[in-house]
């Protein structure tokens, strides 16, 4: 009578294919990671980009015939915005917004806050590579009949300055 062996054990996945595992295992720790490091910062930029301060701030930089003047059209934002905003209803914006044109590039600063009766821009401002800045906040000029001199003056102040040292002259 012959004496039957043992069978062998059974090799499972990672022992038949120990050559591939190291090196299976040291990518997936790298692509891993990455992948959430990419994945948050695509979220980031996809919330800055959609914010109602960097939406208007883009906006006024297309339509502005200096800034097109300046870059060249068309004009593109680059890929990478600094800064920071909170809130999109209520809260604030600071955003560096690279813009790239035709011709030249530039940086669009931008500084809002909002609260809760819609956004007040205190800078609008297109620094160009070569030094210039274009501010992108209207000036508001006066209305008329309103007054621009001291409180009770239907003049503006100018004209009251003025008058007042030609009236001292001639009393001298």
């Amino acid at each position: 009578m012959s004496v039957v062996p043992p069978p062998l054990p059974q090799r499972d996945w990672a022992q038949r294919n120990r050559l591939w595992l190291l090196p299976l295992l040291a990518v997936l720790c790298l692509v891993v990671p990455l992948a959430i490091v990419g994945g948050v910062f695509s979220m980031i930029m996809k919330d800055m980009k959609s914010h109602p301060a960097y939406v208007e701030a883009v906006t006024r930089a297309r339509n502005d015939p200096q800034v097109a003047a300046a870059l060249g059209r068309p004009i593109e934002t680059g890929m990478f915005v600094m800064g920071s905003v909170s809130g999109k209803d209520q809260g604030h914006a600071y955003l560096e917004i690279p813009l790239v044109g035709a011709k030249a590039e530039a940086k669009l600063t931008v500084a809002a806050l909002n609260e809760g009766k819609g956004w007040e821009y205190a800078t609008m401002l297109v620094r160009l590579a070569d030094g210039r800045e274009i501010s992108l906040i209207p000036t508001t000029a006066p209305v008329l009949g309103e007054s621009s001199g001291p409180p009770g003056c239907d003049r503006p102040a100018s004209d009251a300055d003025d008058s007042e040292a030609s009236g001292d002259a001639d009393d001298a």
